[in-house]
């Protein structure tokens, strides 16, 4: 006999007795009062024995259709679907911390009987307990998502159909996931339950950014090893509401006298209380925070078994279910899918309840099911959409609301950072933070850590890009610090590519201070190559694909180089040393000698051969690197700030100049990009140019290095394809130079553009036409400009962005830099009556000084002594400035580029910002023919060229200037680094004079 036939027997008594006494008014009252207290009591008994009443409900019919150590994949009522071949299948997947029988509460309330009697083929994952699981706990987000696409693979195989995935909370972020990992191969829609982009925010908290986020990695980091039972997932969401919680618990206990009202609700309410949560993996909280606070769902960059995922790719419809009142997914979290599916359509049903009652409860019912049961019939075609539903896009979204930025909290915050970054400088972090609270951003605050480190860079400091990789993989190996052609690597295997490369590279020969040549075309081997040469404390030459390859191995001192074999015969002919790296195909092609002996390799990399070998190229994939064995005197990273890192290469008016890059100047590039960026580690740089540009080794590599961000890397530029990469990597930093943002002005804005993730165009060079083009077109994005003068320690950037045109201010802790008088005319300096060099004044062009180490061993220019006093030392850069009131720098160009003309001399500098503020111009660039100078314009798409305004405006800069002529060119060519490439706008302008 069940609980329910005891209570009903009871009753029937309880009226019989009543009718034997109804002259005894008296007596009734008081037999009813007694069997009220009874009945409460048998309640109260059972509710204390088994935690609830039992409602004698029996869940709905399922088989199971397949079986994994990850996922259980049931499938209800399957007798009856089996003979309705035409039933739409629909796959629910639940959240991580509520078992599956969430689908399936009760028969009142299960969304599988709904969606059954509505005509469909339920579906349902089931992940199991983690606790009950072999190894559950050890489970990761990659790990469900996986199950999830092979639970689709699984219901399309069986019914012939493309499938309907739905999920409620977590589960439905794991819909998106798969979808995008598949790119919604055999998807026919999505629709997720209060399923957020961000993670969930405790209502009453407003601790300082820095502070939350220690407190939230300290959390992590703990639960990620232990986990979280299924009791402690019930109790967390119960103290969030916990009056709430008391008031409907209270309730519950004061009406046990009524089984009757209590039993329809009882399944459902045991089921959130307390049998319904199961454990939370400890990997995959790990996870889904990481993804969830750095907006990976969003902007991209989603990292599944070793490959990037972007939900850019989702393409079938998408339905969003949101709660008015629900406090853990709040509609403008969820409705924010809306930025990561630029390519779909996606609809919202909103709904007047709280979080569970999307999913679970009458109003589900009622709502819910109904609505995903006619959403399924529109995609199929056989109804009209649902009324209730409205386009997602035309909801509109919110933005999260800025934090706070007093003075407390941003205290708060420098200090956290401080003690987080070093320990034991938290004190000056405070002291420093609190003498320039009034000139800096918050953002600059979060910093100072960063630019104490920098300022702390000697030539005596043992740093190296090694190093820096090095530190970032013990802080977290399982990181992933490296996008490449689609794959990602974290920074446990980028350690191994580098350790194994080393031993490899000390077999052969290489010593600490050797020059050794790179040429590659693979990022990704170029970065673990520059790297492992790091490691051994060797200089890497990057030499340039298609230049002069045997000059710039001669310049670099290299006598031995580092190839691909797609560069194999461009090298050979330089007669160095010549080692195949990368995988050079058949030892027959590359002349690889007979692999040596596990013997001969114990012996030590020191005794390998020394002879010359430029015959013939070695295959360093051939040597076994487990048979190496270290020589004595390796130490690895034993780089110091003032050794020699790197060579780079540029074209200058006498052919190549080398550009050496110490340590420290790697460094302070590293920091203090970082530091001006204000990186941290839930960024992503998206390099379009070669480490073996400046911008690509400097901004792309060492920046995201100092602070253990994300490199995307690619092989060439491709601005029709850029914005889709971007989402597919996630990025959120672009490197740039000169007019390189100018293509991507000149695409026409696509889908991927709109809400993209990049936050900071940073670089050198930028036109001020293409600056404000591209605050315009770009917004929210923000353009960082820099100046870092070539084989110096200085470092200026424009951080606050407020000024186009200007490249700023020094930044804390790289070299002094001065602006020198000079003579309008001729560019000389000019001295005082005692022979030193006189400063600019504020307002006046000078010629930008940096001052350097008297003893410095790798500046190739002799700098000049007694400049401004008897004992120090300067560079000239060549480059002229003007300095403004707030101290901030503004270009002036060369004054070896100045061109002297009858009216006097001119700097083409001057012309080109002048008719960059004429409207409709595009670009612009000063070039002199048949002694004359011509002004080459190309114009915007769309609008017209105002000739009239532009020699006004030219007329106005000096008589000069006013007699420049105006050359109207359809685009100006550009180089491979994307500057004006001279000789073929000559062409250009020639073609041009002839055509008019």
């Amino acid at each position: 006999m069940t609980n329910n036939d005891v209570t009903n027997n009871n009753t029937a008594k309880n009226d019989t007795a009543s009718t034997d006494v109804t002259d005894s008014p008296t007596d009734d009252g008081l037999g009813s009062r007694i069997s009220h207290t009874v009945h409460t009591v048998a309640n109260v008994v059972e509710y204390l024995r088994f935690g609830g009443l039992d409602t004698g409900e029996e869940p709905s019919p399922y088989d199971v259709m397949l079986r994994t150590p990850l996922v259980t994949l049931r499938r209800y009522f399957t007798a009856e679907t089996r003979t309705s071949p035409d039933r739409d299948p629909v796959l629910l997947v639940p959240p991580l911390m509520l078992s599956a029988d969430v689908w399936d509460v009760s028969p009142s309330t299960s969304a599988v009987a709904h969606l059954h009697n509505s005509g469909m083929d339920p579906w349902v994952v089931d992940f199991g307990d983690p606790a009950a699981e072999p190894n559950g706990l050890q489970r990761n987000v990659t790990d469900h998502v996986l199950a999830v696409s092979d639970a689709i693979d699984a219901v399309r195989r069986t019914v012939g159909r493309d499938v309907h995935i739905g999920g409620y909370s977590q589960g439905g972020l794991f819909c998106y996931q798969a979808a995008a990992l598949r790119r919604t191969e055999s998807i026919a829609s999505i629709f997720a339950l209060g399923s957020p982009m961000e993670p969930l925010s405790l209502p009453g908290l407003d601790l300082p950014e820095e502070i939350f986020s220690a407190i939230s990695k300290l959390g992590i980091g703990v639960l990620s090893r232990t986990g979280l039972p299924g009791w402690a997932s019930a109790n967390l969401f119960s103290w969030t509401s916990p009056i709430a919680t008391a008031k409907q618990r209270l309730q519950y206990l004061m009406a046990l006298g009524d089984r009757d009202a209590l039993l329809p609700r009882e399944r459902q309410r045991r089921f959130l209380s307390n049998e319904g949560w199961i454990a939370f993996p400890g990997p995959a909280i790990a996870e889904v925070m990481e993804s969830m606070t750095n907006d990976r769902f969003v902007r991209g960059g989603l990292v599944f078994d070793g490959r990037a995922v972007t939900m850019a790719d989702i393409t079938c419809p998408v339905l969003i279910f949101t709660g008015q009142y629900d406090a853990f997914a709040p509609p403008r979290a969820v409705r924010d899918v809306v930025k990561g599916l630029p390519h779909t359509e996606v609809w919202e049903c909103t709904m007047p309840t709280g979080h569970f009652g999307l999913g679970v409860g009458s109003r589900a019912n009622r709502e819910t099911w109904p609505t995903v049961a006619r959403w399924v019939g529109w995609i199929g075609g056989r109804n009209e959409r649902p009324e209730n539903l409205a386009d997602a896009r035309e909801v509109g979204l919110v933005e999260r609301e800025p934090e706070g930025g007093g003075t407390v909290r941003q205290l708060l915050n420098a200090g956290t950072e401080g003690m987080l970054a070093a320990p034991g400088l938290a004190r000056d972090v405070v002291g420093r933070a609190t003498g320039a609270l009034a000139e800096v951003t918050t953002e600059a605050v979060n910093q100072v850590p960063r630019l104490l480190r920098l300022e702390r860079v000697r030539g005596s400091t043992t740093v190296s890009y090694g190093g820096l990789l090095a530190e970032a993989y013990d802080r977290d190996p399982t990181a992933v610090c490296l996008l490449y052609r689609g794959r990602a690597h974290t920074r446990a295997d980028v350690a191994r590519e580098v350790d194994d490369l080393v031993l490899r590279l000390l077999w052969v020969g290489v010593r600490r201070g050797e020059h050794v040549g790179v040429l590659v075309d693979s990022g990704a081997v170029l970065l673990w190559t520059a790297a492992a040469l790091s490691r051994i404390g060797a200089v890497a030459v990057l030499l340039r694909p298609g230049s002069d390859i045997a000059a710039e191995l001669r310049i670099g001192r290299a006598r031995r180089v580092l190839v691909d074999a797609s560069h194999l015969d461009e090298v050979r002919k330089a007669g160095v040393r010549t080692h195949v790296i990368g995988g050079s195909g058949s030892s027959e092609k590359s002349g690889t000698a007979e692999k040596p002996s596990t013997a001969e390799k114990s012996s030590t990399a020191e005794k390998s051969s020394t002879a010359e070998k430029s015959s013939t190229a070695e295959d360093l994939d051939s040597i076994d690197a487990s048979a190496v064995r270290t020589p004595d005197w390796y130490r690895p990273n034993p780089g110091r700030g003032r050794d020699l890192g790197f060579v780079l290469f540029g074209d200058g008016p006498d052919g190549i100049r080398s550009i050496p890059v110490t340590n420290r100047r790697w460094a302070l590039s590293a920091y203090g990009a970082a530091s001006a960026a204000a990186l941290t580690e839930s960024d992503t740089v998206y390099s379009a140019n070669a480490l073996y540009h400046a911008s690509g080794l400097l901004l792309a590599t060492a920046a995201p290095v100092a602070v253990g961000a994300r490199v995307a890397l690619t092989d060439s530029f491709d601005p029709q394809t850029f914005w889709s990469d971007v989402r597919h990597y996630g990025a959120t930093v672009v490197p740039y130079t000169w007019s390189m943002l100018r293509l991507l002005l000149d695409q026409p804005p696509g889908p991927d553009e709109a809400y993209h993730p990049v936050r900071l165009f940073i670089g050198s060079g930028i036109p001020t036409t293409v600056w404000r083009d591209a605050l315009e077109r770009f917004a929210p994005a923000q353009i960082l400009e820099m100046f870092v003068p070539v084989r110096t320690d200085a470092i200026l950037a424009n951080v606050s962005g407020r000024k186009i045109g200007s490249i700023g201010r020094p930044l804390p802790g790289t070299a002094r830099v001065e602006l020198a008088a000079i003579d309008p005319d001729t560019g000389e300096l000019r001295c005082d009556g005692e022979g030193y060099v006189r400063k600019a004044k504020r307002g006046d062009r000078g010629r930008l000084l940096v001052e350097v180490d008297r003893g410095h061993p790798h500046a190739d220019e002799v700098p000049m002594r007694g400049v401004f006093d008897a004992h120090d030392a300067w560079v000239d850069t060549g480059e002229d400035f003007t300095v403004d009131a707030e101290g901030d720098f503004w270009p002036a160009g060369r004054s070896s580029d100045t061109i002297t003309t009858q009216a006097g001399p001119l700097r083409p500098r001057e012309v080109e910002d002048a008719l960059a503020r004429v409207p409709g111009v595009a670009a612009v660039a000063v070039i002199t023919e048949r002694r004359k100078v011509l002004a080459a314009i190309a114009t915007k798409a769309g609008e017209v060229f105002d000739s009239g305004r532009a020699r006004l405006v030219l007329e106005g800069v000096s008589d000069a200037a006013g007699r420049v002529e105006i050359v109207e060119v359809e685009a100006i060519p550009l180089t491979r680094w994307y500057r004006p490439d001279m000789p073929a706008l000559r062409r250009l302008v020639t073609r041009a004079e002839q055509t008019i």
